[in-house]
């Protein structure tokens, strides 16, 4: 068997590094940012990838387009242009436009005080319109005309950084803007067919590299719309995390956090604060041995904490306070979730056994909530002499998505491997989520439902005291599953408030150990031994902790064999009733 009860080192980030980091010489040295350094120190794909975009060589078969998988956030647009500022060592002065009494002539600028003169060499803008991106032309009534620049005039001979989201709600936009840039040159033309230019305007060349930044899901309609461009452009993104795999790494990350305290003019980060910050990152990306790069992250954990400062610098108790105030703002929908069970609306058993019924563990996801919510199940299956048939009644209301119902013929074939080869399974089984009014998806409860089916079939109880997560293959190998610290919490909610044991706790992949992060109250409890969490490999782990009795062992009475024996039971008695009936067929010929 490969059962392990975790202990409190083992449910949260390695905290050694923070020690080796208090333990370094120049330790306040580590929390003081340069002001040289720039956001693309952090991500060397995306910085190779400018570097291919910017090339100092203006060539006409350089690159001019590039696609950039990150967040459409001003903050992040303001860094990259300032990334992108700093390594760029062309500059170019742009034209101006002359204007006479019936003619328009265009000449280089010669200086920025120019109508049309560049004044950036690299500009963004999240969201743009016709006459914010390429400007206008304006004739007010009784006066000479007038020529506005847009955004790539001003930046013209650079960069310009533009978010994809609002540039594909306008497809003539983007369209014409492609156009412009390949061809190199900017031409005037009226935004009305009906009232064309009341002058001639000559074109102006146009010199520009575009920065297309977007989510996955913008990228993917723009592959959709443009499938040729986007397979010739270039193409990088920005990662989100940074893994941890050495105390070197975890100094970058910290540097990281203080580059971006430092831009946005935040006050220093404290020592203190760092283990409260890295607990935290960990829980944000769901995995021990990954910190979170996302700057809108960082900054507001770092922003929301310096209201609560004391003193001149960001402590631990400005962090701790921060978190906590940001989840009470965030807990009504939780603690009224919570109630229904804690007034038993919802029925949730935490101390009794009962055959054929197990305590799995979900995550809800509600709309315009800003996180997931951890809640306890409660899972039954009932026996009947049968035909072997698993009696999904998710599915056959049709209140089960597609993942769901592949998990339970995962379960099937299992239990079929397992107890049908020689013969039909007597037994047809029906399996629930009870209390359960809306449709419901993933394969997080097979391992929860195929120990309740193990548990009817062999008439053996389960603790109740114990909730599962986890999903299965068709072996029987537990695999891993998503939101687990949120589950581990809310099973831990409903057991404090009908009492803690001593012997209450959950069941997860061994393979999700490394994503434990849990907050204070549930590492107290397992530190004191009022709760427990155990990591299990294979099903037949996981039926021993909630039955107390092995799934197969040669030298004792196991699950499997009272499921045979049961088995045996059933199929003799099913002869003599055909016996029977055949003796009384025959008198009835005769």
């Amino acid at each position: 068997m490969a059962i392990t009860q975790l202990n409190t080192q083992q449910i949260q980030p390695n905290l050694s590094y923070i020690s080796d980091l208090k333990n370094k010489t120049n330790f306040s040295a580590a929390l003081t940012p340069e002001k040289s350094k720039h956001l693309l120190k952090w991500q060397p794909r995306v910085a190779s990838a400018l570097s291919r975009l910017c090339n100092n060589k203006k060539e006409c078969y350089n690159p001019r387009f590039m696609l950039l998988k990150a967040p459409e956030s001003e903050l992040f647009f303001g860094l990259l242009r300032q990334a992108i500022k700093s390594d760029l060592s062309f500059s170019s002065l742009g034209y101006s436009y002359f204007f006479s009494e019936n003619k328009i002539t265009l000449t280089e600028a010669k200086s920025k005080q120019d109508n049309f003169a560049a004044q950036d060499n690299c500009l963004f803008a999240s969201s743009i319109d016709t006459e914010k991106l390429y400007g206008c032309v304006r004739q007010p009534e009784n006066s000479p005309i007038k020529l506005q620049p847009g955004i790539v005039h001003r930046v013209n001979g650079g960069v310009l950084i533009l978010g994809l989201r609002s540039l594909l709600s306008q497809p003539l936009l983007w369209a014409k803007l492609k156009q412009m840039v390949m061809k190199q040159e900017f031409e005037w033309v009226s935004t009305d067919d009906s009232h064309p230019l009341p002058l001639s305007i000559p074109s102006m060349p146009l010199d520009l590299r575009v920065i297309l930044v977007g989510d996955r899901l913008s990228l993917a309609e723009l592959q959709d719309f443009e499938p040729e461009f986007f397979s010739t452009s270039i193409y990088a993104e920005f990662e989100n995390e940074l893994k941890i795999t050495s105390f070197e790494q975890f100094e970058l990350w910290i540097d990281y956090l203080n580059f971006i305290a430092n831009k946005q003019g935040l006050p220093n980060i404290d020592t203190s604060a760092i283990s409260t910050i890295y607990k935290e990152a960990t829980r944000y990306t769901g995995d021990q041995y990954y910190l979170p790069l996302s700057v809108d992250w960082i900054n507001s954990l770092l922003a929301n904490a310096s209201h609560f400062m004391q003193n001149c610098s960001i402590d631990e108790s400005a962090i701790t306070t921060a978190i906590r105030q940001k989840s009470w703002h965030e807990d009504y929908l939780q603690e009224r979730l919570y109630d229904d069970i804690f007034n038993n609306q919802i029925m949730i058993n935490t101390k009794n056994q009962i055959v054929g019924q197990i305590n799995g563990l979900s995550v809800i996801e509600y709309p315009g909530h800003p996180k997931v919510i951890g809640e306890p199940t409660r899972l039954s299956c009932l026996l009947q002499f049968g035909d072997g048939e698993l009696i999904d009644i998710e599915r056959k209301t049709e209140l089960a998505g597609n993942i769901h119902s592949k998990g339970m013929m995962i379960m099937q074939a299992f239990i079929m491997s397992e107890f049908a080869i020689n013969h039909q399974l007597p037994f047809s089984t029906s399996l629930v989520f009870e209390q359960s009014y809306n449709e419901i998806d993933g394969d997080s409860a097979s391992l929860a439902g195929l120990c309740a089916i193990i548990s009817a079939l062999s008439q053996q109880p389960i603790d109740q005291q114990l909730a599962v997560t986890g999903s299965v293959d068709q072996f029987g190998h537990v695999q891993s599953i998503g939101g687990v610290n949120e589950k581990i919490e809310g099973f831990f909610a409903v057991c404090k408030h009908q009492g803690l044991t001593g012997q209450q706790g959950v069941i997860i992949p061994a393979t999700n150990q490394r994503h434990l992060s849990l907050n204070d109250e549930v590492i107290e409890a397992i530190k004191q031994k009022k709760f427990s969490i155990w990591t299990v490999d294979h099903i037949a782990d996981a039926l021993y902790l909630l039955t107390g009795i092995p799934y197969k062992d040669k030298n004792s009475i196991n699950l499997y064999q009272l499921i045979h024996a049961r088995m045996q039971t059933a199929l003799l008695q099913d002869k003599k009733q055909d016996s029977w009936l055949s003796k009384w067929q025959k008198y009835c010929k005769n």
